[in-house]
C-alpha cells in the first residue's frame, strides 16, 4: 500500500504528465504557473508547518490549509488578487483530477475545491487608435534590423491580436501562401497546443516577405531573433514596445497616458472587428478565446462601441496511479 506522501507525489506527477501535458496538451506557461504554485504551496508547508517535503500528504491540501496559503501570499509575499487567483485555480484543477482518479480523498479534494476565488476590480481597458498605431510604425527606422523588426512585430502584433507568446513562437513556415501578390494567412499556435489561420493585410503580407528576403531567413527559422540570431523573448518584446512608445509619444501625447504592452495590441485588435461590425462568436474564433465569455469583457470596454453594437442589433430586428514517483517532490517540479 502506498503511504500518503508517496500518493500526494504520484498524484502530482500523474497530474502534471498525464492530465496536464498528454490529455490537455496546455502551454509550457500554464505548466510553468502551475509548477509553481505547488512549489510555493510545498514550501509554505516546510516553512510554517516545519514538515519536509517528503512528509506532506493530500491532507495538508484541505480547505483551512488552503485558505491560509492565500493569506500568506496575500500577506507574505505580496501577492495581488489576480496572482492568489491563479494560485487557487491551479489547486482546484489539481482537486478535481483527485476525486476523478482517487476517490478515497474525494471529501477533501472536494472542501478544497470550495476555497473563493478573491474580488478584485478588473483594470481599465486600453487600446490604441488607428492613428496612434500609424504614428508608432513611422518612428520604426526599416533601415536597421531592429527598426525593421520592430515594425513586423507592430504588424503582426496590430493585425492578428496574437499573444506575445504566439508571436514569439512564428517560424517562417507559419506564413502560408507567401506571395506578395495575394492576402496570406499565417498559422497561430495558441494555448492548449491549439492552431487557428489569421488573414493578413496585404500590406502586411508585402512587408512580411521582404523581412524574410532581406534578413535570409530560411523556412524553419524564428521569425523573430535578436541582433545575435537568438529567438526573442518577452522581455525583450515588452523593452522594444516601451521605446517605440516613448518615442510615439511625442506626436501622440496620449500614449502617455495608457498603460501599453504587448497584449494592448490584442485588446485593440477586438475592438477595431468589434467597431466594424464583426459579431463576437467571430471575434472569439479570431483571437482563439476557448470560450465567448472571454470575448464579452470587449463589450463593456468602451460606451461608444457598446452603442454601435446596440445600433447593429436593432437594425437585425477512472485512471490508476502508475507512475514511479521520484524521491523529491521538489525535484519533481523543478524538473517541469
Amino acid at each position: 500500500m502506498l503511504s500518503k506522501s508517496t500518493t500526494l507525489q504520484t498524484l502530482l506527477q500523474n497530474f502534471f504528465l498525464q492530465r496536464m501535458i498528454q490529455q490537455r496538451k496546455v502551454s509550457d506557461k500554464t505548466i510553468s504557473s502551475y509548477r509553481d504554485t505547488f512549489r510555493i504551496y510545498i514550501k509554505y508547508m516546510m516553512d510554517i508547518y516545519k514538515i519536509s517535503a517528503i512528509d506532506i500528504s493530500i491532507e495538508d491540501f484541505d480547505m483551512k490549509h488552503v485558505e491560509s496559503f492565500c493569506k500568506y501570499l496575500e500577506k507574505n509575499r505580496g501577492n495581488k488578487s489576480v496572482t492568489i487567483n491563479n494560485r487557487i485555480a491551479a489547486i482546484r484543477s489539481f482537486m478535481k483530477y483527485v476525486t476523478e482518479v482517487a476517490p478515497e480523498f474525494s471529501d477533501i479534494a472536494k472542501k478544497a475545491y470550495l476555497v473563493p476565488m478573491q474580488k478584485y476590480e478588473s483594470p481599465t481597458m486600453c487600446f490604441i487608435t488607428k492613428d496612434e498605431f500609424e504614428i508608432m510604425l513611422k518612428g520604426c527606422n526599416t533601415n536597421s534590423f531592429i527598426g525593421a523588426r520592430d515594425k513586423l512585430m507592430l504588424l503582426l502584433l496590430y493585425n492578428t491580436g496574437s499573444r506575445v507568446s504566439e508571436l514569439l513562437s512564428l517560424k517562417c513556415y507559419d506564413i502560408n501562401n507567401l506571395d506578395m501578390r495575394k492576402h496570406n494567412n499565417v498559422k497561430i499556435h495558441g494555448k492548449g497546443r491549439k492552431e487557428r489561420l489569421v488573414p493578413l493585410w496585404e500590406n502586411t503580407s508585402i512587408y512580411v516577405q521582404k523581412y524574410i528576403k532581406t534578413n535570409h531567413l530560411n523556412y524553419a527559422d524564428n521569425l523573430f531573433i535578436n541582433k545575435n540570431g537568438d529567438k526573442l523573448t518577452r522581455s525583450g518584446v515588452r523593452s522594444r514596445i516601451n521605446i517605440i512608445v516613448n518615442k510615439a509619444a511625442s506626436e501622440a501625447p496620449a500614449l502617455t497616458e495608457k498603460n501599453i504592452t504587448p497584449h494592448t495590441f490584442r485588446h485593440s485588435v477586438a475592438m477595431n472587428l468589434l467597431v466594424a461590425g464583426v459579431d463576437i462568436s467571430t471575434i472569439a474564433i479570431w483571437l482563439g478565446h476557448s470560450s465567448i465569455e472571454t470575448t464579452h469583457k470587449y463589450m463593456v470596454a468602451d460606451m461608444e462601441l457598446k452603442r454601435k453594437a446596440m445600433e447593429k442589433v436593432g437594425q437585425s430586428g477512472n485512471s490508476s496511479y502508475n507512475y514511479k514517483p521520484s524521491a523529491d517532490i521538489l525535484s519533481f517540479l523543478d524538473s517541469l
